[in-house]
């Protein structure tokens, strides 16, 4: 059965597997140079931690954030930064460091939207649209409220193009939406739009970083389904996404669909086996796909415990990859779902979560679970295929990598730490180690 869906975007991956809420820079932000102005030096911090990196990256270069700078964190792959938002006296501030050397590039002069903020340290968002990366912090409150006058509940949000320049960079815009009585607003970075919602079953916007352009969708537009006949769990759906059709909406017994467009119903994968109701195990968005875990049947024509876990494209619902597997829980996590989400490689070309491993252009999978094999749990992919994740779990945990071309897993170091996500020149690793650092970066051989 569906078990909850986790709303994510290939670069806001980072910040859930680092847990981005705890790890950054202090308010200068700026690792140990000691100033929020942008510097044009390529010096870097010293005190590198040696971590036992994977072979294809070098442990004895790269660059360190101390863990007791606070701040929230995310990463920019195609502008080269690492982003930290900071609470001055006077607002929020961004800084944004070079991913290959650790040098600020630019900083944001402080943003303090209105008195009434109702907000902890906001997350940034990146949100990618033609080409361009752009920074969003989403703070709500009730601007004109006063002693004796109640404000209107608002989503304000700040948008920042990455490639700035300069200590006093300010937002490009300001973009004002009604919020929800009930509920913080969630932001969420998805198919080139930032999407701002407040909980199951309500109205979400969709908001265009690069023009300021608002669409919101109501509650009745999402809940519309495609064809009542063909897909009965279409009636009661909650927003997970945006894509350039409509809102991607989740319903009930994880059917999915996009109103008008397309539902799940008419792109089964093969081998799938789809019930009156539906039945699907997790579903989980990442960027522009979905991954949804479909009922097999038997040879007696009945369910078993097995999924077809499928990769669809958001926008068509096409199924780009599959794979058969039997998991432990109907989640891709296996028996160790906590901290596992799914992750693209730096090309695009592969993905991987917990134990399943797909190649898009293929359309081949790989189940690491359900065999006389241990269960390994993969997080990180490299653009060539590497997947690098563990078996076990706790003090019994063992470093191994996947090449999901030759589907062999092969045992790395025992000391080998999985980076948290991989770029195209780096492994970056964020938090961890009792709390030595919140971000440390190592180039790729």
């Amino acid at each position: 059965m569906y078990r909850g869906m986790k709303m994510v975007a290939a670069v806001m991956l980072v910040c859930a597997l680092g847990g981005c809420g705890g790890g950054g820079g202090g308010s200068n932000g700026d690792g140990e140079h000691g100033s929020g102005s942008p510097s044009s030096s390529s010096s870097v911090p010293s005190a590198v931690p040696r971590l036992a990196v994977p072979a294809v990256f070098d442990g004895t270069k790269g660059w360190t954030r101390p863990a007791q700078r606070k701040g929230n964190i995310a990463l920019a792959p195609l502008a080269g930064l690492v982003i930290t938002a900071t609470q001055a006296k006077d607002g929020y501030v961004l800084t944004a460091q070079d991913l290959g050397t650790g040098a600020v590039r630019w900083s944001t002069t402080p943003w303090w939207p209105f008195d009434s903020v109702r907000h902890e340290l906001p997350q940034p968002e990146i949100v990618t649209t033609g080409g361009k990366e752009y920074i969003a912090l989403s703070i709500s409150g009730t601007p004109g409220e006063d002693p004796l006058t109640n404000g209107k509940p608002t989503v304000r949000i700040a948008v920042y193009p990455a490639d700035a320049s300069g200590s006093t960079v300010l937002p490009t815009r300001t973009i004002d939406i009604p919020a929800q009585e009930t509920g913080d607003p969630l932001p969420a970075a998805h198919g080139g739009s930032l999407l701002v919602s407040f909980g199951e079953h309500q109205a979400v916007t969709a908001i265009d970083v690069a023009t300021g352009k608002v669409t919101p969708y109501t509650s009745d537009e999402i809940r519309k389904a495609p064809d009542q006949n063909l897909c009965r769990g279409c009636s009661n759906g909650t927003p997970v996404g945006v894509t350039p059709r409509g809102p991607l909406v989740q319903g009930g017994g994880g059917h999915f669909w996009v109103p008008g467009a397309w539902y799940d119903s008419s792109h089964v994968p093969p081998g799938a086996y789809v019930t009156g109701g539906g039945d699907l195990a997790q579903l989980t968005a990442v960027g522009d796909l979905v991954i949804a875990g479909w009922p097999t049947r038997n040879e007696g024509r009945e369910e078993t415990g097995q999924r077809v876990w499928a990769v669809h494209d958001a926008s068509t619902g096409t199924v780009k990859a599959s794979v058969t597997c039997e998991t432990a829980v109907s989640s891709p996590g296996g028996t160790r779902p906590e901290g596992v989400h799914p992750v693209l490689s730096p090309n695009q070309r592969y993905l991987v979560d917990g134990v399943l491993a797909f190649d898009l252009s293929t359309g081949k999978g790989h189940c690491a679970s359900g065999t006389t094999d241990k269960e390994a749990v993969f997080t990180a992919i490299d653009s060539d295929g590497t997947a690098y994740g563990h078996t076990g779990a706790g003090d019994a945990a063992i470093p191994v990598s996947l090449s999901i071309p030759t589907q062999t897993i092969t045992l790395l170091p025992p000391d080998t730490k999985v980076p948290t996500v991989i770029l195209k020149d780096q492994a970056v690793y964020l938090g961890g180690d009792g709390g030595a650092y919140s971000v440390v970066v190592y180039p790729r051989r």
